[in-house]
């Protein structure tokens, strides 16, 4: 059957798809992140950010049983990196257990009052009365290379669908508004 015989309704529609791939990705000229050895499985609904924008946008009005590759920019991926999201912070504004020695690398929650903040950082440097966070995704600035394989592609059930995702869904970027973050501060709640 050829891929103009297809139905519509099995199509990858950019709302209410449900969508199942065979995938294995990797930064571009970097190693792979997913499915090394073996193809990763992941499935997800098209519209409600599941997925990265990206990979969403290059499966629309494809059908199951295709295999595809295509490069995602890191526009479209986790976005471009920000250095005005690396800044540093006095020691005494962090909370760690007694003990506890952070370290580079380490992922650390956080709380702020934006709705689209991120929930973690990444310590990047300890200094003697200070510590550099990064606020970047670790994958941000990245473009990510994918094979995939749709396994299936079809309306998504009415059961499928979580009446709270279109609530949580917002115009502003992972990111935005980063001036109210607070970190390592203890009994503060997110709004």
């Amino acid at each position: 059957m050829t891929d103009e015989a297809q139905p519509p309704h099995t199509r990858v529609q950019d709302s209410g798809s449900y969508v199942k791939i065979k995938y294995k990705v990797r930064i571009v000229d970097g190693p792979v992140l997913k499915g090394l050895n073996q193809p990763e499985i992941m499935d997800f609904i098209t519209g409600y950010r599941q997925v990265i924008p990206g990979l969403e946008k290059r499966l629309v009005g494809h059908s199951s049983g295709e295999v595809m590759s295509f490069t995602v920019p890191a526009e479209e991926a986790f976005g471009l990196r920000h250095e005005e999201l690396e800044f540093e912070k006095d020691k005494g504004d962090f909370h760690f257990p007694a003990g506890f020695e952070p370290y580079p690398g380490m992922e650390i929650p956080i709380v702020s009052p934006q709705p689209n903040a991120p929930d973690t950082v990444i310590i990047k440097e300890i200094r003697d009365d200070t510590i550099v966070v990064d606020c970047n995704h670790p994958l941000s600035g990245h473009a990510l290379y994918y094979e995939l394989e749709i396994l299936e592609a079809r309306p998504a059930k009415e059961n499928e669908i979580c009446s709270e995702w279109a609530q949580t869904l917002s115009p502003s970027p992972c990111g935005a508004d980063l001036p109210g973050i607070v970190i390592g501060q203890e009994d503060v709640e997110k709004p």
